[in-house]
Formats: C-alpha cells, structure tokens, sequence
C-alpha cells in the first residue's frame, strides 16, 4: 500500500512541475504553427547550399515535430524541392527539441540544459546537413510538385487567435498525449522501485552514455515524453552527458524512422544521419560532463517535493482537461467509418478510397493531403486518421499516383 501511495505522489508531483511549462509551450507552439508553416520553410530549402541547411536546422529546433511527424514533413519538403542536405538538416534536428520540450526541460533539467540541449540540435543538424551534401552526390531528386490553385493553402474562416489556440491546446496535445502519459506513468515507477543513485557506478562517463545511446536508439520516444524518463534516470545516477545522449538519439531515431529514411534520403545519407547523431551526442555529452557536475542538477531544486502555488494547480488542471479532450477525440469522436458520398460534391466527382499504413499523428494528415492535393484531378481529400482511411475526391486524377505519393511519403498501402 505504501509503495502505492509513492507511485501516486511521485506522479502527482511530476505532472504538477511540468504542467505550467508544458502549457506555456503549447501556447508558443500555437504561434509558431502560423509563423512557421511547412510552405513558408519549403521556400528556404530548395537550393543545395549552405544556408538551406542553416534554416532548416534552425526551423527544426522550435518545431514540436516528433519522429513520427517530422518523416511524412521531410518527404513533402523533398517533394517540393528541398535539397537532400536540407531534408536531413531538419529531419535531425527537428525530433530532438520544440518549443514544448524545452520548456518542460526547463522544468525537470534546469535553464542550462534547456538551452544546451537545442543548441546541440542545431549544431547536429548543421553538421549532417553539410555532410550528406559533401558526400552524397547521388542526385535522387525527387520531382517538385507543383499547384496551379494554390491547394497547399488552407484558407477558412477561422482567425489567426482561434488557430493559435487551436493548435496549441487541441491539435498538438492530440499528438503527443500518450507518450507523454506513458513517459510519466514509467517515470514514477521507476522512481520507487529503483533507489536513488543505484548506476552511479556505471552511469557516469562514455559508459553511461554508450548505455544511453543502446537504449535509446531503437525506441520511438518523443521530445517531450522522453523528459519525465531523463529526470528520473538522472536521479538513479546517471550523468548529465549520458542523459543528454538518451534525449537527442531517443527522438530522434527509431525503427522506423531508419526504414523511411532510406527511401526519402538513400543509403549512404541514412547511413550519415545516423552516425551524425551518435557522434555528435556522443561528443556534446562528454563536453556537458567536462563542464558541469550533478551538482548542477541538485542545486536547481528539481527533486520531487514541492510546494507549488495556485497558478501551477489551475495549469495542471487545465493540462488534464486537454488530455481529456485529447482521448476524447482520439478514441471516441474521429473513428467513424468515411463513405464516398461524404466527400462527394453536387458536381458527382469521382471518388478513390484507399487504407494507409503509419499515419499516427495530425501532421501525416497535413502532409498526405497537401501532397495529393497538388496531384492533377485532385479536387478534395478526407482522411481518418484512426481508421487509416484516404478518400479521394476529383476529377481524371490517376489512382496509381496517388498510391505512389502516399508511398514516397513514407506509408505503405494496406488491405481493408
């Protein structure tokens, strides 16, 4: 019973430090949804240069892309004209951080590691980025579309504020609500079945990060889930470099992050991708190690016992309305079968219904409509994202090049 009792407290305790954090990084991540569309940062990453790969790994750090959202966006910027040096740049560095993640790191880490840890992305999307443009010099191009109607433009009549907070508090949580809830639930049972500073004999140096690194590589974690797991791992006694390693390979690759890439980047650029976030996270924790000590991590009060205000309670409750909302949307709203009389217009335009495989998130749904939308005879798109489900509405459109869009952006086509 006792045992009980310290799982809830230490979960209550968790979910209490990150939710101010975590809300005020939804609201920034809502304005940054109208500044920094997928269109606006096509424009910057077309040209095999330099400062393509610059802005696309500066873009990437604030975006709240998990791995999971940042593959079908880096093939349909590859499909748009992004260089491949460009596509790797933000597919690197955009995983590993967002606006949302650093201010929970904030929260859990302290202000140091919040800023070191998108500063490394930064620096790790550069470096692979100019890699792959200096040593792939397989073409592999990808034909830009292109849309006479301007189809990539949502137009509706919602204003700017109702997007921001739209984004922020429905659509972005919508996302990233299991793994969060999975992070935290692991995080507070770790928290009282392993005592305080059990690997502290294996946790420190490149051991604990080459540990870190076996790990994290495999495991599909997102950016901000990966936060509640980092704190306690560091109170059991791992190093601040080791911790560091485990959030940028954690979010940064998996399974099938690997397979996607093949197809969006080639081999030899997968293969840089991977060592350029192992090399790098390697080396900028081991640098972390050199000039901070754990007494950087006790000194900024982030043990679990505190007492918080009114403002974190009135956050923490409004973080478990959004979740709320978010399971409600997800399990109970958005799982109706689509028919093709529902997307069927007073026109009678010929209907396509196909089933993916891999849509998890509402930026696969971004991209599968944008990118079928800019195809010839494609008037109107809906998807259920639940169900796997694209139905296709239009006009003489090709039903084998919609199935190989839907393929080049990282999905592969399923039975009903």
């Amino acid at each position: 019973m006792q045992y009980f009792q310290d799982y809830i407290y230490n979960l209550v305790e968790l979910f209490n430090k990150i939710s101010p954090f975590l809300i005020l990084g939804f609201l920034i991540s809502g304005i940054l949804s109208i500044l920094l569309t997928v269109e606006m940062i096509s424009k910057y990453l077309g040209k095999k240069s330099f400062s393509s790969i610059f802005f696309a790994s500066l873009f990437g750090v604030p975006l709240p892309l998990c791995s999971c959202g940042v593959i079908p966006v880096t093939a349909y910027l590859r499909n748009h004209g992004a260089s491949k040096g460009s596509a790797a740049s933000f597919l690197i560095s955009t995983p590993q951080t967002g606006v949302d993640s650093i201010m929970v790191t904030y929260s859990l880490l302290g202000p140091l590691m919040a800023l070191y840890r998108p500063i490394i992305a930064f620096i790790s999307g550069l470096v692979g980025g100019a890699l792959i443009n200096k040593y792939d010099s397989s073409s592999n191009l990808v034909e830009k579309n292109s849309c006479d109607e301007d189809c990539c433009i949502e137009y509706d009549s919602k204003s700017r504020l109702i997007k921001i907070l739209h984004y922020g508090f429905v659509r972005l949580p919508l996302d990233i609500f299991k793994p969060l809830i999975v992070g935290l639930l692991l995080s507070a049972l770790i928290s009282i079945i392993i005592p305080d500073n059990s690997f502290i004999s294996i946790g420190g140096g490149i051991l604990g990060m080459f540990i870190m690194l076996f790990v994290s590589l495999p495991m599909y974690i997102c950016a901000t889930a990966s936060i509640p797991l980092a704190f306690i791992f560091l109170e059991k006694g791992f190093s601040l470099g080791a911790i560091l390693v485990f959030l940028m390979a954690g979010p940064a690759t998996n399974i099938t992050t690997i397979t996607v890439t093949l197809k969006i980047l080639g081999k030899k650029s997968t293969a840089i991708y991977l060592s350029t976030i192992i090399v790098i996270s390697l080396i900028s924790g081991y640098i972390l190690d050199l000039i901070l000590v754990k007494d950087y991590f006790e000194n900024q009060s982030t043990h679990l016992h505190h007492h918080y205000g009114i403002l974190t309670y009135i956050c923490s409750g409004l973080l478990v309305l959004i979740i709320l909302n978010s399971i409600r949307i997800k399990y109970f709203f958005n799982n109706k079968k689509l028919t093709n009389s529902s997307i069927e217009s007073k026109n009678q335009k010929n209907t396509f219904q196909i089933y993916v495989k891999g849509m998890t998130c509402s930026h696969c749904v971004d991209s599968v409509t944008k990118s079928l939308l800019n195809l010839n005879g494609v008037k109107e798109v809906q998807i259920s994202l639940n169900l796997g489900q694209v139905n296709v509405a239009g006009k003489d459109f090709n039903k084998d090049i919609i199935e190989e869009n839907i393929i080049s952006l990282g999905y592969t086509i399923k039975e009903k």
